[in-house]
């Protein structure tokens, strides 16, 4: 399931949510104030699983020629 940012309308609040895609668009209330009026966000998101001492960018594959 993916993680969710909101701004709640009323009070200014962000908080996040785990919830399913189905879920998303439906109406979420502020832990802060209570209000259901938030909107989401469009948040940054990390792609993979794990962390490596390398990074993706030495990972990358080296061209040969034909011989």
């Amino acid at each position: 399931m993916p993680m969710y940012e909101y701004m709640c309308v009323t009070c200014g609040g962000t908080y996040e949510k785990l919830l399913p895609m189905s879920k998303a668009d439906d109406a979420q209330s502020c832990p802060k104030c209570g209000s259901d009026k938030s909107r989401r966000q469009l948040s940054s998101f990390s792609f993979g699983g794990g962390s490596s001492s390398s990074s993706a960018v030495s990972a990358a594959p080296v061209s040969r020629p034909f011989t």
